[in-house]
């Protein structure tokens, strides 16, 4: 059956007639075509101790209908201390392209068992896979890094990484040519002295000549309201 609208609420199914797992996820349009990637959530149930299934991608050309591709980064079963082992706290992927090395960049943040956050960065040279991965246990700039956004400029293909400071602040840093560390350049934001009000879960977008912001407070799974920020460069104020 063929979907024509979006009903929030219901079970969104695929072409398939199947649930939908990009949990976490992102849309990257590329052509004609839109790729919703995220968290494959199908093993995860109550005293599984599965939390992921690798990363699952789905593609459409119109929004409503979703055809399934299957997974684009499959969890990695041989060795129970990878980030991508189904055990593995792990959330959010990002792909972002990088025009000068042809190759699509996947950011993934870890929680670890200490409560800190890690990253693991993968690359590959189709969104569909196979990804490579390039580095793991990541600490940027030293710094617990929870949740993120990636961000390419499309006049001069310079890339940036919105992150929160672990219950601290929000850090947007440089990422280097590859995009697959950080250059060490750096600003801070928001700062806050502890969770609710320490702002989460970043998502950029531009538009007519201003950098959105839009964040969270840090309540959990519990909902708070959103706060939007803007300004003229990705480095603020």
């Amino acid at each position: 059956m063929e979907n024509k609208s979006i009903r929030p609420g219901q079970i969104w199914l695929d072409t398939e007639g199947k649930r939908i797992h990009a949990h976490g996820g992102s849309i990257m349009h590329i052509g004609d075509t839109f790729y919703w990637y995220g968290e494959n959530k199908e093993k995860t149930l109550p005293g599984s101790g599965i939390w992921h299934w690798g990363v699952r991608c789905y593609a459409s050309k119109d929004l409503y209908n979703w055809e399934d591709k299957g997974l684009i980064i499959p969890p990695y079963l041989e060795d129970k201390e990878s980030p991508l082992h189904p055990i593995s706290l792990m959330d959010r992927p990002h792909i972002i392209y990088n025009r000068f090395t042809k190759k699509y960049v996947c950011w993934i943040k870890v929680m670890q068992k200490d409560d800190s956050q890690k990253s693991t960065v993968l690359v590959a040279d189709d969104i569909l896979g196979p990804y490579t991965m390039v580095r793991k246990n990541l600490m940027p700039l030293g710094m617990s890094a929870g949740d993120f956004d990636l961000v390419v400029n499309p006049s001069d293909g310079k890339a940036y990484y919105y992150f929160e400071r672990v219950h601290s602040e929000m850090i947007c840093a440089d990422l280097t040519e590859d995009y697959t560390d950080v250059t060490g350049y750096y600003s801070t934001h928001f700062p806050q002295p502890y969770p609710p009000f320490v702002r989460e879960a970043p998502a950029h977008f531009f538009r007519k000549g201003l950098h959105y912001l839009v964040t969270s407070g840090t309540t959990g799974y519990f909902p708070n309201p959103s706060e939007v920020a803007c300004s003229s460069l990705y480095h603020g104020p």
